[in-house]
C-alpha cells in the first residue's frame, strides 16, 4: 500500500463554483416559496448569498482563517449574479423542480470536498475533517430554511442529506490514503451527488426517532416502573398502618 496522500487544498475556482451552485439553489428554493413567505426580490437574493457563503464562513471561522469569501468581492459578487440568473430563470425552472434538486446536490458535494481539503491540508485528523467537511456543506442550507421559515432539512425525517455528505465524506478520506486527491475529491462528489438524488428518486427516508425505540427493551422498563410503583404502594400502606396502630396482617397475636 502507498503512503497516504497529503492534501492539499483544492483549486479557488472549485471553491466559487460551490458558491455560485449554493446560492443559486438558494435562490431558487426561495423563489418557489416567496409568494407564500412574502418575500420580495431583495429578500431572495439575501438568501441566495446566505445560502452560497454560510458554509465556507462556518468553515473557515473554525479553522481559525479569516473568512476567504469576505476577503474579495469576487465571492459575494458571483453569488449575486448567480441569484439574479436562478431568478431570472424560475419561472422556466419552476416546472423543472428536479434541477434545484440537483443544484442542491451537487453544491453539498463541492461544498464538502473544499471543506474536506482544507481541514486536511492545516493538519487535522480525519475524525475533525469529516466534521469540518460536513458543517461546511450543510451550514448554509440550516440558515437558508431558518430565514424561510421551514423544515431544516439537516436535522428533518426526509431523504438523505447530512447522511449523504457523511458517505461522501468517508469515501474521500478512505482514497485519499491510497489514491491521489484528484480521484479522492471527485469520488466524493459523485457519491455524495448519487446518494443524494438516489434518495429522493427512490423515496428512501432517515428514520423517525421512535422507530429506533427498542420494543423488548421499553416493555422491560414499563414492568420495572409498575414493580416499584406497587413496592412503594406497600411501603406506603403499611407505614400508615402502623402510625394508626394496627398490626401486620402476617404477625398472629400472642396469647396470654
Amino acid at each position: 500500500m502507498s503512503d497516504p496522500v497529503q492534501a492539499v487544498a483544492l483549486p479557488h475556482a472549485v471553491d466559487v463554483a460551490s458558491v455560485v451552485l449554493g446560492a443559486a439553489q438558494g435562490a431558487l428554493f426561495a423563489s418557489q416559496v416567496a409568494k407564500e413567505r412574502q418575500i420580495d426580490l431583495v429578500g431572495i437574493a439575501m438568501v441566495a448569498i446566505v445560502t452560497g457563503l454560510g458554509g465556507g464562513i462556518a468553515r473557515d471561522l473554525l479553522l481559525n482563517q479569516a473568512p476567504v469569501a469576505l476577503q474579495s468581492n469576487e465571492y459575494v459578487g458571483s453569488a449575486l449574479i448567480a441569484a439574479v440568473v436562478a431568478v431570472g430563470l424560475s419561472g422556466a425552472l419552476s416546472r423543472l423542480d428536479p434541477v434545484v434538486v440537483a443544484f442542491d446536490a451537487l453544491s453539498l458535494g463541492l461544498y464538502l470536498v473544499v471543506g474536506l481539503s482544507k481541514a486536511s491540508s492545516l493538519g487535522l485528523g480525519s475524525v475533525p475533517s469529516i466534521f469540518i467537511g460536513i458543517l461546511s456543506c450543510t451550514a448554509g442550507g440550516v440558515v437558508r430554511d431558518l430565514l424561510l421559515r421551514t423544515e431544516v432539512a439537516l436535522v428533518t425525517v426526509g431523504s438523505f442529506y447530512a447522511f449523504a455528505a457523511f458517505s461522501g465524506a468517508l469515501v474521500y478520506m478512505g482514497l485519499l490514503q491510497v489514491a491521489n486527491q484528484s480521484v479522492a475529491t471527485w469520488a466524493a462528489v459523485l457519491v455524495t451527488f448519487g446518494v443524494r438524488m438516489l434518495s429522493i428518486w427512490f423515496g428512501w427516508s432517515t428514520p423517525h426517532a421512535s422507530s429506533l425505540r427498542l420494543e423488548k427493551l421499553d416493555a422491560s422498563v414499563e414492568s420495572m416502573e409498575r414493580m416499584a410503583r406497587s413496592g412503594v404502594d406497600v411501603i406506603l400502606r403499611g407505614g400508615r398502618g402502623f402510625m394508626r396502630g394496627e398490626e401486620r396482617p402476617d404477625r398472629e397475636t400472642p396469647q396470654s
